[in-house]
């Protein structure tokens, strides 16, 4: 059991991050548009627009990631023996995610004609 104003915290700051997230999702949404805009009119500036847009929310996901890596891993640490093997399970699902979402920032950096969001 946590201590409660602690948590009180962390959930606040997590409340904070969903929002970060919701963010996020509509500017991929916009990344969205300037693919549909490029699609259209072949303006490479669209593109571009889009790949920033696509840049930024990868990357910004990535510390998103980051964080509650770190905040399984704390639990995983402080967790009794009896809950070790479940508690890893949630460390090395965090763990992946952040593995895919480097590489999908890789992709996105390294990549100039695919049309439409990295997909995170």
């Amino acid at each position: 059991m946590g201590n409660g104003f602690n948590d009180l915290k962390r959930l606040n700051f997590e409340d904070f991050l969903w929002g970060i997230s919701i963010i996020l999702g509509i500017l991929s949404i916009l990344g969205n548009y300037y693919e549909k805009e490029y699609i259209k009119t072949g303006d490479y500036k669209f593109k571009d627009y889009a790949n920033d847009v696509f840049e930024t929310t990868a990357v910004v996901t990535l510390f998103i990631y980051i964080y509650f890596w770190l905040r399984n891993y704390n639990a995983y640490s402080n967790c009794s023996e009896r809950e070790k093997q479940l508690y890893f399970i949630k460390l090395l699902g965090s763990s992946f995610l952040i593995l895919g979402s480097i590489c999908l920032i890789y992709f996105q950096f390294r990549q100039e004609d695919f049309v439409g969001s990295p997909g995170i």
